[in-house]
């Protein structure tokens, strides 16, 4: 189940990306968001002189002229900043994150070790420790399972793994199976792929709608054992590529054919770690699981339900995102002509806002920590000063 942020003390954070509600408690229930079940969101006349939704005004939520003695959002149609702390702004309930779901497939072939122990297994052990133990790894799910040196070449045997998928953090479990572990053994990336993707279905089927599932292959050469290569790998990963990816990193030198491994999985180029020495290797595994982290995110925000007898007012929605110590309002784009914008994935009875393409990769591509924030009671800021949402084509 996803966590839930609850107003603006609260925050959830995932792969770098926190996901907030910023909203004050700054009127009685007649200010809230939530417009009367019987005027609707789009109602003209739905605004009063108590209610601070749109600026503080009397027109409601179509006038474009909207004041802004009620806070700093304007009128609807002006993107314009707005704060959490705007005289408009109410409180809200929080909204739910969905959560990540990864495979990871462990190449513990004899090459990782021996004279490359120091530089690929031993912390290549450590980075992967570090993420399954750390607390910014919470809402995510995982399991892991190594390539074999007995039974190599049978797939059902991948398809069981050693640490069954489980909620993030944990620091025992995988703890445990990755001590109980050493090099060792060829490379049947093949079986290994196959019996990863097979029990990436099983998880699959039992997620909700919009959760998403990914294989992420740690290795460190080209496959060779049990009839592996490149080319039947990449098959095997593009099967299922279009709703469950491959993401592959790898760990040394021979990795000349992981980039078609990686293709197959819809997720080319692969991701190469440093293993000039063991900082390099555990450094670049973390930030390469980071990546896929972020890759893996959403862009579905899921609105909360309304109370009994109320109905959200889809003009009165803004989202604010900051990185770097710099707040910027997104505009309300309908039909994403903004890529840089957001939409309700309706109207008319929303129950998600959803990030448009630009926006969206840079929500996935942000490790450094930054936010994304929906602030609820003032008046919706409109890319290209075009209709309030109520009145758009969506």
């Amino acid at each position: 189940m996803a966590r839930r942020a609850t107003l603006s003390s609260t925050s959830l954070c995932i792969a770098g990306v926190l996901v907030a509600v910023a909203a004050v408690a700054c009127g009685s229930s007649s200010d809230s968001t939530f417009g009367d079940g019987n005027g609707g969101a789009g109602d003209p006349n739905a605004g009063t002189s108590g209610n601070t939704a749109f600026g503080g005004t009397s027109g409601g939520a179509v006038d474009p002229n909207a004041g802004t003695s009620g806070g700093t959002s304007g009128g609807v149609g002006a993107v314009k900043p707005v704060s959490a702390t705007d005289a408009c702004a109410s409180s809200n309930a929080g909204v739910d994150a969905l959560p990540i779901y990864l495979v990871f497939m462990v190449d513990k072939s004899g090459s990782m070790g021996g004279s490359a122990l120091s530089v690929k297994w031993t912390p290549a052990v450590a980075a992967l420790k570090d993420f399954f133990a750390d607390p910014t790894s919470a809402n995510i799910h995982a399991s892991l399972a190594f390539f074999k040196s007995a039974d190599e070449c049978n797939v059902n045997s991948y398809a069981t793994p050693a640490v069954a998928m489980t909620t993030l953090p944990n620091a025992t479990s995988f703890a445990a199976a990755l001590n109980a572990n050493s090099p060792g053994g060829g490379t049947p990336t093949l079986p290994a792929e196959q019996g990863a993707v097979q029990y990436a279905q099983t998880v699959a089927a039992g997620l909700k709608a919009g959760e998403k599932v990914a294989v992420v292959l740690v290795t460190d050469g080209d496959p060779n054992d049990c009839n592996s290569t490149s080319t039947n790998v990449a098959a095997a990963a593009a099967t299922v590529a279009a709703t469950i990816k491959t993401y592959v990193i790898g760990v040394g030198t021979e990795v000349a054919k992981l980039d078609e491994i990686a293709t197959g999985g819809g997720t080319a180029p692969h991701i190469q770690v440093n293993t000039t020495s063991a900082a390099t290797t555990s450094a670049d595994l973390r930030t390469a699981i980071g990546k896929i982290k972020a890759a893996q995110l959403s862009c579905d925000y899921t609105l909360p339900p309304p109370p009994s007898g109320k109905t959200i007012d889809v003009n009165a929605v803004n989202v604010n995102y900051t990185t770097g110590g710099a707040t910027t309002t997104l505009g309300y784009s309908a039909d994403c002509s903004n890529a840089g914008g957001w939409h309700y994935d309706s109207t008319t009875a929303p129950t998600k806002i959803i990030m448009c393409p630009t926006i969206c990769t840079t929500l996935q591509n942000d490790t450094s920590g930054g936010k994304v924030d929906i602030v609820f009671g003032c008046s919706t800021a409109v890319t290209g000063g075009g209709p309030p949402p109520s009145m758009g084509p969506k």
